[in-house]
This record gives structure tokens, sequence and C-alpha cells, in this order.
């Protein structure tokens, strides 16, 4: 393996060189300085209150910690980012919440929430059509496609790679959940399957302009993440051209409560997501649960936490970062303390930030040496996407 290349920094600290192989950003340098400078505007520069009483020469905190098990999961201010106010204080904040938990809240992440209760009613307008409407726009069977509508009970979400395992349990523990999901044209994972024109209008406009607001947040959270590593501020994006990125909207129909807290269906079961990050917008039903960290198997709650979204990093940054960034388990069970009755209908919207295909995704100089050696082999992200959509979709 050749040595990798170093650039020198205004302090004469050596980084590694930006990542190679990499597509066609999305867009240009100068436009996405315009963005940034309109999320920031965009942001609201609220602070949270501390608990502790501070003097008018504190720094105002940006960060709070939502009460829960094993401490909780904070909650950090965005705006202290976008805005320049404390741009260390809020990668480093993130970073740390990552090494912890893989899963972190941000809230005023640059864009308003109405924006996004917006794209949620667009999605409840969807599932609400009937199915022959629906598979107008079908995912065509292809494992490798991350497009269009798929039904309830194809898709299985599994740690495992070995199809006819994950076949089994799709078989004896269905996830209960149907999806539509789009993206860049250009992507390796399809092009879009749009239902026809004429049929729900206003739909495909309004994925279209959601996906372009989520681009623009994934660029400004990449580079908070890159800061926080060390590395220069565009470190990241320089391999997130933003064409094979994916937004899914997700529907869980009701479904009897105890078959989910019995095991006999799931709604989403536990993994880890594939690519660099994940923004994750959920509605106010709950759900959601994430591994408790060095408790394999035990999982707490990460309840919906109004004007935020929730970030978790894949499993990308957790090979960049030789496993010191989790990428953690979480699923989708019953709504907390709901065993009887039925579940009401839940919605969520995931943006699936990934690194271009044509990467190598290997361990940053620096997560590693002679006494703390490599955990992953290299493997290019496309051979490694494909890998986890064949189990996807086994039959």
């Amino acid at each position: 393996m050749n040595p990798p290349q170093t650039f020198s920094t205004q302090n004469g600290a050596d980084h590694p060189a930006q990542p190679t192989g990499s597509l066609p950003m999305a867009f240009s340098a100068d436009e996405r300085r315009g963005h940034s400078a309109q999320l920031a505007q965009a942001a609201t520069p609220t602070r949270v209150a501390s608990s502790a009483p501070t003097s008018s020469s504190d720094p105002a905190p940006v960060q709070e910690v939502v009460v829960g098990g094993a401490g909780g999961i904070p909650v950090i201010d965005f705006s202290a980012f976008l805005d320049g106010s404390a741009k260390e204080e809020v990668a480093n904040a993130i970073l740390d919440t990552f090494k912890q938990w893989g899963f972190v809240y941000v809230k005023n992440f640059g864009f308003p929430t109405e924006e996004v209760d917006g794209m949620f009613d667009w999605s409840k307008r969807f599932f609400s059509q009937p199915e022959e409407v629906k598979m107008l726009a079908p995912h065509p069977g292809m494992p490798h496609i991350v497009r269009g509508y798929t039904s309830t009970g194809v898709e299985k979400q599994t740690q495992s790679n070995d199809l006819e395992e994950v076949a089994q349990l799709r078989h004896k523990q269905p996830d209960v959940m149907e999806s539509f999901s789009c993206g860049h044209d250009d992507s390796i994972m399809g092009k879009n399957i749009w239902l026809p024109e004429g049929v729900l209008p206003g739909f495909n406009e309004a994925c279209q302009q959601f996906i372009a607001k989520c681009n623009i947040v994934e660029v400004a959270v990449l580079g908070a993440i890159a800061i926080g590593l060390g590395l220069p501020e565009d470190y990241l994006t320089q391999s997130h051209s933003g064409r094979d990125q994916s937004m899914r909207l997700l529907h869980y129909p009701s479904v009897p409560a105890k078959k989910l807290v019995d095991g006999e269906m799931s709604r989403i079961g536990a993994h880890s997501d594939w690519g660099s990050v994940t923004l994750l917008f959920q509605d106010d039903v709950g759900g959601l649960e994430v591994e408790i960290p060095d408790r394999p198997g035990e999982f707490i709650s990460v309840p919906p936490v109004p004007g935020t979204v929730v970030i978790n990093a894949g499993d990308f940054l957790q090979r960049w970062s030789n496993d010191q960034i989790r990428s953690a388990l979480h699923r989708v069970r019953a709504p907390p303390g709901m065993q009887d009755g039925m579940t009401p209908d839940r919605y969520s919207i995931p943006y699936f930030c990934c690194t271009d295909f044509d990467l190598t995704v290997d361990c940053l100089p620096g997560t590693y040496s002679e006494t703390n050696p490599k955990k992953f082999e290299p493997i290019t992200a496309g051979e490694y996407i494909q890998q986890r959509l064949a189990s996807l979709y086994a039959k």
C-alpha cells in the first residue's frame, strides 16, 4: 500500500490528502458557500440555558441533555456552528456524542421545522393512496436499486449478509413497513421512479426540494465531523458529491402492539446504517431505539424531540475512524410503554448520506498505529453498499 499523501495547514500540521476517486460535486464551491450562509441565516440563534449559573462573560452553552436511560442522548444547538460563533465547540460535542452513542439530536439545523411538517404531510398523502396508485412508481425488484415504492413485508433490515438466513428471518419476523425512495437521477442506485404526471400533483417536486435542503444540511454536518476529527472542514465533503444520497419516506401501518413486543412482527429489525451519516426526521409516535453502549442486545428509546433532527453515524464513519465512532445498532418497536392495543401509524423520513461509490473507504491516518492496528480492511463504498442491499431484498 502506498503511504498516504499529506498536506500542510497554516499551523504547519500535516493532514491526509482529500479522498480520491470522487464524482463531480452536486454543488459548486461557490454554491455551497452560499448555501452555508443561507443555513446560518435560517437557523434560529437560540442558546439552551444551562442548569448551572453562568457569568455574563461565559460563552453561551450549545448543548443540553435529554434525560433518559444511560444518561440520555444530547441535544446540540447547531446554529452556533452555522453562524461561526462556536464551530469547534459544536464539532467536538457532536464527535464526543458519536463516540459514545453514535446518535445525536440536533436543533436549529438550518431550515424551518414547518418545511419538515410539510414533507410529512406529503408522505401521508402518498401512503394514503390505494396500493394500485402507489404501484405506479414501483421498486424494480433489483437489490442494487433504491428507488420507487416498496410494499409492506418486502424488505428485512438485519446485520446478516447470509441471504438464505435473511430470507428465513423475513418469513418468520417480517418488517411491517412500506417505503418510497428517491434521490439524484445520476446515482448508481438508479434513476428516480416517480408517480406519473397528474397523479398526486406536487409530490415529486416536494421530494426534490426536500432532498436539496437535506443535502445542504449534510454538507454542514460533515464539516462539523471533519473539524471534530481534526481535519479541514471540507475534507469529507470532497467525497460526498450528493449523487449517491437517498431519501426514504417510511410508513409503519398500525399493528397489534403485542405482536411487536413478543417479536412476532418487527417494524424495523436491529441494524446499522451503511453510509456516512443519516438525517432522521421522525413524527411524534415514537418507537425508535438504539443499543446501549457496552451492553449488547439492550436498547433504549430515542424519543421524538420537537424541532430536532436525529443524526446517526453510519458504517463508513466507523471505518474511517477505526472504530472510534459508533455505527450503532438501532431498531423500531412499539411506542414506549405500549403493550396492548393497536399501535398508531408511524411515519419517518431518513436521508442517507453516502460517500461516492467509487471511493475506497479506509481507516484515516492518525487513527491507527502499531499498538492500535486497523480494525477494518479497505473496501470500495459501492462494493460494501451492494453487499448490504443484497441482504435487504433477499427472498
